[in-house]
């Protein structure tokens, strides 16, 4: 089973695809260039979006139990 820390964005992860990993001529096409500066932002939004999966998918277990008192003790209804 997955945990939320498997979702943490590591350094290479960020060197795999950062753009200052590439040569400092492009030599590719258009759309190739403009790729090499878009897969850090779509690194970003793979992790971010997989994690809200995750938080969304498990939420009961990942709330701890003193965290759901705490919210009865103060009048609220976790949803």
């Amino acid at each position: 089973m997955a945990v939320a820390t498997d979702y943490k964005i590591t350094q290479a992860n960020i060197q795999a695809v950062h753009v200052g990993a590439q040569p400092t001529i492009l030599r590719g096409s258009a759309a190739q260039n403009k790729q090499v500066f878009d897969n850090y932002g779509d690194m970003i939004s793979e992790h971010f979006n997989n994690l809200c999966e995750f938080i969304e998918n498990n939420i009961s277990e990942t709330i701890d139990r003193s965290v759901l008192t705490l919210y009865r003790s103060l009048g609220w209804v976790a949803d």
